[in-house]
């Protein structure tokens, strides 16, 4: 019994032979509190107490930032609607039309091949998903590491990633003759 405490009670006896008192060891169970437990119990409630104020702090945030240094608006809890917007005058000014939504711009279609490592930034923005942006990209990379070895070092220029790659990758060719032309 290692960890028990123990307290020396010194017993009178009652023998008629004898009269003197007799040592009893007894042993006694020390009051254990684990630090460890107690320690976890508080990490835990201040955890919840954080978590409680995180929650209540964000359920209770406008959705519009006032920015800094600006009142924020008090919250309500009403749903709000805009008022329904007016009807467009008909009018033949094309400046005063709403603006109207774009379809999606069709891929560019094309023929023949483009050698990467002579292009020009007007030959690369035919290729589809290319613009004058990435086209530049393209040269500069190009002129900074040496040419493309293979067509899957374009994947090392910002913009080209592996799907964009493998749709472009038809119409591309790291040697021979630049064939490339819009249908």
């Amino acid at each position: 019994m290692k960890n028990l405490d123990t307290t020396t009670i010194r017993v009178p006896t009652f023998d008629a032979a004898e009269l003197d008192a007799t040592t009893i060891h007894v042993a006694t169970v020390p009051s254990v509190r684990p630090a460890g437990l107690v320690r976890r119990v508080a990490i835990a409630a201040t955890l919840c107490a954080l978590v409680a104020t995180i929650a209540v702090t964000w359920l209770a945030a406008s959705p519009v930032s006032a920015g800094p240094g600006k009142p924020r608006p008090a919250p309500s809890h009403k749903v709000v609607t805009p008022p329904p917007a007016p009807a467009p005058a008909a009018t033949d000014d094309a400046r005063h039309a709403p603006p109207t939504k774009r379809a999606p711009a069709k891929p560019r279609q094309v023929t023949g091949k483009l050698n990467l490592n002579n292009a020009t930034v007007a030959q690369l923005t035919l290729l589809p998903g290319v613009g004058p942006s990435k086209a530049e990209r393209v040269v500069a990379w190009r002129t900074k590491n040496g040419g493309f070895k293979r067509i899957a070092d374009l994947r090392k220029v910002r913009g080209f990633g592996y799907k964009t790659v493998q749709k472009l990758e038809p119409y591309l060719d790291v040697k021979g003759e630049t064939t490339l032309a819009a249908k």
